[in-house]
């Protein structure tokens, strides 16, 4: 391991010696009366002030807000900071820039919080509110989301209260498996092998470093789980209808399953279309689990950008002709349950190969719309219309295999049993590395086989369920 720098040094031996017992009473016996402190201000003041600013780095800077988080909320010195430097007239992308240098809240998000501030909500801006864990939008769909799982129970396989945990059987047909999704990056540098220790204290600890992996992952809450995968002759049954699942996609999959992992800086990254990829994966699969059969198969996905984007949106398209247009065409589904396309380019024409505009399109889906409406008004106009009603791509492509996506709450994580699994992969791969990219890799197969034979799942799903139960009798995530 390399040597720790100067500076770390010098920092480790300065907060040794000032959390000292015999420093602190050499302290207090040299206190003096109010008149010699007065002296020695004055002494101060009279000298010439140095010019330290070439002394200065990010570094320096970055190691004294580390000390500062340990006494003092992250909200407070990054308000602070950047409150600071804008009254000074720094400009907002430097602001950004150096706090996110330094390891604090991103200048947005501060600006968010000063505004707050300045407003005299004082209430809001201390309140733990965990980044809009209690804000009105998420409370609404977290009470939808366990008035829909709660009053459906008795539909899923669950798993008893008892000091050992087994499974219950549904009582309600059709019985349904839940399946619960999530992405993790591990790194590989993220603990060193040998740490330095002064007495009770230590140096900083950095989790970003390494190399890094990111996996994709499902559990299932089914008897046969906690992962998904199928046998090889139900694999071989698939590759029949499905042959593309041989193919390579630059996602390396764990061996006729779902589960999937990107190395993060060489591949590309599990962004949407890659989710989509994945998903895709996993309803050809499903269709072949002879365990699965006569099932309905429902899937929790974290309420993120990369899950829930959308196809098409109405601040997407222009107003004329010739205007921005995300798309070709539009699948909906009308009224009376019918499928319906809506092209969004002329197919022939003078303005063949041109984008129709929101204008040209309100008046094919035969929408009366008033002469001079502006653009803004003719959004809301289109709004309630099931062209417009869009779901996620995601949702779209999982009703297609007859599959049905329930979105998590965002800022609840402990709704999403998966979670679960990453503390207890990682702390596996943490307490085995040897900061190399090579075992880490390996460790993580290890992890994964750990969690199956210490049973944990159990206990994560059986949380699931109490989780719900809780929030239901009007208990807060405090409590």
């Amino acid at each position: 391991m390399a040597p720790p720098s100067k500076r770390r040094l010098q920092l480790s031996a300065v907060s040794k010696k000032r959390l000292s017992t015999s420093y602190l009473n050499t302290q207090i016996n040299n206190t003096s009366s109010g008149e010699e402190s007065d002296m020695e201000i004055d002494d101060y003041n009279d000298e010439e002030p140095s010019n330290c600013k070439s002394k200065f780095t990010i570094g320096n800077i970055a190691d004294l807000f580390e000390l500062c988080r340990a006494q003092c909320p992250l909200k407070y010195l990054s308000v602070l900071l950047y409150m600071s430097l804008r009254h000074f007239g720094v400009s907002w992308n430097d602001c950004d820039g150096f706090l996110r240098d330094i390891g604090s809240l991103k200048a947005q998000t501060a600006h968010k919080w000063s505004q707050t501030f300045m407003s005299g909500d004082f209430d809001e801006f201390q309140g733990e509110n965990r980044g809009g864990h209690e804000r009105s939008d998420v409370i609404e769909h977290r009470q939808q989301f366990i008035d829909y799982f709660l009053d459906q129970k008795d539909y899923y396989y669950r798993v008893s209260n008892d000091d050992k945990p087994v499974w219950t059987l549904p009582t309600q047909s059709p019985p349904c498996i839940l399946l619960f999704h999530d992405e993790s990056t591990f790194r590989s540098g993220e603990v060193c092998s040998k740490r330095w220790f002064f007495g009770k204290e230590a140096p900083f600890h950095s989790k970003g470093k390494g190399r890094s992996n990111m996996v994709s992952d499902f559990m299932v809450q089914h008897p046969s789980g906690p992962f998904f995968s199928l046998s090889k002759s139900e694999y071989e049954k698939a590759l029949v209808k499905y042959p593309q699942l041989a193919n390579d996609t630059g996602i390396t999959y764990v061996e006729r399953t779902a589960t999937g992992s990107i190395n993060v800086g060489q591949d590309s990254y599990f962004d949407n279309a890659t989710i989509l990829e994945q998903f895709e994966r996993l309803f050809q699969l499903l269709e072949f689990k002879e365990e699965y059969k006569d099932h309905v198969i429902e899937c929790v996905v974290d309420n993120a950008r990369t899950h829930s984007a959308k196809s098409h949106s109405l601040l997407d398209f222009g107003k004329s002709i010739g205007t921005r247009c995300p798309v070709d065409r539009i699948e909906y589904t009308d009224a009376q349950g019918q499928k319906q396309i809506l092209n969004c380019y002329f197919q022939g024409g003078p303005n063949h190969g041109m984008s129709k505009g929101l204008l040209y399109l309100a008046k094919e889906l035969q929408i009366q719309v008033p002469s001079k409406i502006r653009l803004e008004d003719l959004r809301v106009l289109l709004s309630d219309h099931p062209a417009f009603k869009t779901v996620s791509r995601l949702e779209q492509l999982a009703a297609k295999y007859g599959v049905t996506i329930k979105f998590c709450p965002k800022f609840h994580c402990e709704l999403n049993c998966i979670e679960g699994l990453w503390c207890s992969q990682k702390m596996y791969v943490r307490r085995k590395t040897d900061q190399t990219y090579t075992t880490m890799l390996k460790l993580i197969v290890e992890s994964r086989e750990n969690f199956r034979d210490k049973e944990i799942h159990l206990k994560l799903f059986r949380r699931f369920w109490k989780c719900l139960l809780a929030y239901k009798d009007g208990q807060s995530y405090a409590k």
